[in-house]
């Protein structure tokens, strides 16, 4: 036998077979491999904010028509966003590596900067204000305010306890008599105040009366000598000097804020019966000057005031709930 014959021989067509199997299998994973390829068309996102400050909301958002899956990774330490679109809000300034992943391939990344929150501090104002001394009951009396840089107004006038006006210059009619405090705040700031004593007299006119003449038996021999007729005497109706529990409250932050005297705070309350100060659950009794004295220029926060007296009597005593501040 020949060499040529025996090659032909010993050549199996299994193994082209085999060859030609391996081959089409390779095309047809390459051809699925291709098919189910993403395309990374998306290389960027929208990032949308008013202020990029802390506390700030952000935007950020994806919207291709190419995507159909979203991670968001903030950098923070938050919790992933599966979303297209969403917010968020970072609490520290700094900047910060915003990662976008879309469909399980894609990544896009831009570094966000968030800057500290500005802090407007409000300047005092030096609340000032034109009032009357003295006012007739029933009386529309005008108030004008001379605060410079003033944006809101809250008067009160001492006979409700609430604010009775927001105009820069009202008007208002006392109803009762007696010394009221009016209160001016401005700009919703209780650091911006000024207070002003006011007394309301009767609009009735002043009692007269008269003594009466003593009469005398005439006697020829004796000379009768007319007596003069008494003086007549104004009866003066006592002025009663009294507070609401609001007002009261008020006077407490401004002694504590050292915004008053002494003099100033005892003004408000009958100087020949001033009342006795109960504070929190002492069973003592302090005066006006002592609690003045305990709070002024100190941090205090007021829970409740209770004031206790007869109707359009002086005020005899207050019951006040208060804590001092402290830095815990």
């Amino acid at each position: 036998m020949n060499t040529k014959s025996q090659i032909k021989t010993h050549f199996d067509f299994k193994i082209i077979i085999f060859f030609i199997s391996i081959f089409v299998f390779s095309c047809l994973l390459l051809a699925f491999q291709k098919a189910n390829e993403v395309t990374c068309e998306v290389t960027d996102f929208k990032v949308e904010a008013a202020e990029f400050t802390v506390g700030e909301l952000v935007t950020f958002s994806e919207n291709s028509s190419s995507s159909f899956s979203w991670r968001w990774y903030f950098g923070d330490g938050t919790d992933i966003s599966y979303k297209s679109k969403i917010g968020h809000v970072f609490t520290k300034p700094g900047k910060y590596k915003v990662k976008l992943l879309i469909n399980e391939t894609c990544e896009i990344e831009k570094t966000v900067q968030v800057f500290p929150k500005v802090v407007i501090i409000k300047e005092k104002l030096e609340v000032d204000f034109d009032s009357p001394t003295r006012v007739t009951q029933g009386e529309l009396v005008q108030f004008q305010d001379k605060t410079n840089n003033g944006e809101t107004w809250e008067w009160r006038f001492g006979e409700s306890g609430k604010v009775d006006s927001k105009s820069k210059n009202p008007k208002y009619t006392f109803k009762t008599i007696g010394v009221k405090t009016v209160s001016l705040v401005v700009n919703g700031d209780k650091k911006n105040i000024k207070f002003s004593d006011i007394v309301v007299v009767s609009k009735t006119p002043t009692k007269v009366e008269k003594k009466r003449k003593k009469t005398v038996e005439v006697r020829p021999d004796t000379l009768v000598r007319a007596l003069p007729e008494a003086e007549t005497i104004k009866l003066v109706p006592s002025v009663i000097k009294t507070v609401s529990e609001s007002e009261f409250t008020e006077l407490m932050y401004s002694i504590s804020e050292d915004k008053i005297t002494l003099s100033n705070f005892k003004n408000h309350f009958c100087y020949d019966f001033p009342p006795l100060i109960k504070v929190n659950s002492d069973k003592r009794f302090m005066t006006l000057d002592q609690l003045y004295k305990s709070i002024r220029n100190k941090g205090i926060k007021i829970r409740k005031v209770t004031i206790n007296k007869e109707k359009d009597k002086c005020i005899e005593s207050i019951h006040i709930s208060f804590k001092f501040k402290t830095f815990f």
